[in-house]
């Protein structure tokens, strides 16, 4: 096996990468519009209310909130006329931060969601829970934290999810205590939520989530960390707005905001330290209006940006309407509080936007999602096989000359149907060769039946949720693989990466957290050598690796590093981000499978056996097994359909054949 090379990608980390997205064509970035605001899209407002943050440094749950909500909104044409509140979602960033940062208890295994395997893995707060119960809530994070929790099941959940009669998920304490000094509610109430399956997997849009993305900043650097900016990666950002997806970002706040015209333009190398959404972009607003000037009217040099153009952005300090205006009271501090608790005096108009140029030093960690159309959700409420429930945004990755593959083992749980794959790749422009198999036979992942393979490309890293072809049939503890060989192309040549999620231990300088990654044999494998190797055998060399790696660290990842106050014994790592996603044989119902013509739950060659039995007349098919057989979908059964069975099972469909699919 020969390393190519050995490196840390981690979403915190991406304003140092020199590496970007593929970016659009020529003409695609010219058919880009030169203003788009999804608050007033073709006049439709999808866009929900800033709300406020305090009393915590909670911004990173809140930019991905936002931007899911405007994703999921847009999605699902919940649109209102432009100018109006849009509260038709409301995700919960409490949700966000208390199970993000509270690992699997005993409390949370559940059939189909949380496996007893991994109780004990992520975050344990239980010192930092004596000491100060809020304590999670000011732990930071960003946008990328949200990924695997969100491709996990966990999330988002609306906050009119109640649960017990009770409604959790609301941003306020257990007593409602409201702050003295501003709209929002008291740091001094108890803001637990019990960890356990009821509270923890109640999510309101998983179901209907198609990926999680890792965008290129405009904002990139050179070998020797100079600033440089990227038209390419600006335009990515452009087109994800135009099609509807509110972005999540990272940014050095707020010594560079010019508050007369609320716009903001940091011309030196700042590290990010506030997360904001991204809801617009307008090419033509005037750089002079980022320009800062001296007391004397003098012109303070650099901070006029290069050219106009701005993105238009979302805070979490809130918003005034006219009807909290008429509500203000004066606080001890000069201030003002309001009835509404996402009120409150900030931004243009005291809307609660402001504008960020696109040439700003500091825009780390661009973030988006995308959501398919909930009435488009053919399961609502799906089960998970997974074994990474470590939440985390730090991935190490080792690329290699020769072909390596990683895998995850499971076991049906119930009988169910398997019908979606989620995996996660930290390299743009990569491709993912998926196999999936059942029947495993001595740990080999590639033993068994072949049921399905493909390949698919992949612009953005992230986490990608994958519709199999088929929808195949697995009866309780029967084992099946998923395994991914992702590669991508470096100067002509294919190189092969492999994916291991890590954390560290954590001190903040007040409250300490420990973090667990559990990683069973019989789980998780690494196929490099021409061989299979259980990845619980090769624990202690990965973590090894990722420790050294940890060394060349730079900027904010540093800086989550140096929080590690245990070296590499603070180290986890975890298995494999690959999920699988299946039907209950309840919820699958009495569907029809083209294709599955001996009705046992797949479609292999005996299938096709059976058409030309039939095509000879020397084998009867009733009813149901000819609408099965009906492969093509031309209304009747001819020799046509064995061929698509045919191709289907070498790995491609034909045209207008749709075998696998249920009916």
């Amino acid at each position: 096996m020969k390393k190519r090379t050995l490196g840390i990608v981690l979403a915190l980390s991406a304003v140092i990468s020199t590496v970007s997205a593929s970016g659009l064509t020529a003409s695609a970035a010219e058919a880009l519009p030169d203003k788009v605001d999804l608050r007033d899209y073709n006049g439709i407002n999808y866009v929900t209310p800033p709300k406020l943050q305090n009393p915590f440094g909670t911004c990173w749950a809140f930019g991905a909130a936002g931007a899911a909500e405007s994703s999921y909104l847009f999605a699902n044409s919940l649109g209102v006329a432009a100018g109006e509140q849009n509260n038709n979602i409301n995700f919960s960033e409490k949700q966000i931060v208390w199970f993000l940062y509270h690992g699997i208890t005993a409390d949370d295994v559940v059939k189909g969601k949380v496996r007893s395997s991994q109780v004990g893995e992520g975050y344990d707060l239980e010192g930092a829970d004596k000491e100060y119960i809020n304590a999670c809530y000011n732990f930071g994070g960003s946008g990328a934290n949200t990924f695997n929790f969100f491709a996990s099941g966990f999330g988002p959940v609306d906050e009119s999810v109640a649960v017990n009669g009770d409604y959790p998920y609301t941003y306020n304490g257990i007593n409602k205590f409201r702050s003295d000094t501003d709209s929002g509610y008291s740091a001094d109430d108890n803001w637990s939520i019990p960890v356990n399956a009821r509270y923890r997997s109640n999510s309101t849009a998983n179901a209907a989530l198609r990926s999680c993305n890792l965008l290129p900043s405009p904002s990139t650097r050179d070998a020797q960390d100079n600033y440089v900016f990227s038209e390419e990666n600006l335009n990515v950002l452009k087109s994800e707005l135009a099609h509807g997806r509110a972005i999540t970002i990272g940014a050095a706040f707020e010594d560079y905001l010019r508050r007369d015209t609320w716009s903001m333009y940091n011309c030196k190398n700042l590290m990010a330290n506030h997360e904001v959404t991204i809801v617009g972009y307008d090419d033509s607003y005037p750089k002079e209006n980022f320009t800062r000037y001296f007391k004397s009217g003098k012109e303070v040099k650099g901070t006029t940006p290069p050219a106009d153009g701005a993105f238009i952005v979302k805070n979490w300090q809130g918003s005034l309407t006219e009807e909290d205006k008429a509500t203000a009271k004066p606080n001890n501090y000069g201030g003002e509080i309001y009835d509404n608790p996402n009120a409150g005096k900030w931004g243009i108009n005291d809307s609660g936007y402001f504008y960020l140029s696109y040439y700003d030093h500091s825009i780390e960690t661009p973030a988006s999602f995308e959501f398919d159309s909930s009435d488009s959700v053919k399961y609502t409420n799906p089960n998970y096989d997974q074994y990474n429930l470590l939440m985390t945004s730090f991935y190490d990755s080792a690329a290699y000359d020769t072909e390596t593959k990683m895998a995850n083992i499971f076991d049906a749980e119930e009988d169910e149907y398997l019908y979606r794959i989620a995996y996660y790749t930290n390299e743009p422009d990569a491709t993912a060769d998926y196999k999936i198999y059942k029947n495993i036979k001595d740990g080999n992942p590639e033993s068994g039946m072949l049921l399905e393979q493909g390949s698919i490309n992949h612009k953005f890293g992230g986490y990608h949720n994958i519709d199999l072809k088929g929808e195949y049939f697995l009866k309780e503890n029967e084992t099946y693989s998923v395994v991914l060989t992702v590669h991508y192309t470096n100067n002509g040549e294919k190189v092969y990466k492999d994916t291991v999620p890590f954390a560290t231990n954590m001190f903040d300088g007040e409250h300490r957290t420990e973090v667990k990654g559990i990683v069973n044999a019989g789980e998780s494998y690494l196929y490099s050598d021409g061989k299979w190797n259980d990845v619980a055998d090769v624990k202690e060399d990965i973590i090894e690796r990722v420790y050294e790696n940890s060394k060349n660290a730079t900027g904010l990842m540093q800086k989550m590093m140096e929080m590690n106050p245990d070296g590499k014994d603070g180290v986890s790592i975890d298995n494999y981000p690959i999920k699988a996603l299946l039907a209950p044989a309840p919820a699958h119902g009495n569907q029809t499978i083209t294709g599955d013509v001996n009705g046992d739950g797949s479609v292999t060659i005996d299938d096709a056996t059976k058409i030309q039995k039939f095509l000879a007349k020397s084998e009867s098919l009733t009813p149901a097994q000819q609408k099965a057989a009906d492969t093509n979908g031309d209304g009747m059964v001819s020799v046509n359909d064995v061929t698509c069975i045919q191709k289907y099972l070498a790995g491609h469909n034909s045209g207008t054949g749709k075998t696998g699919k249920a009916v």
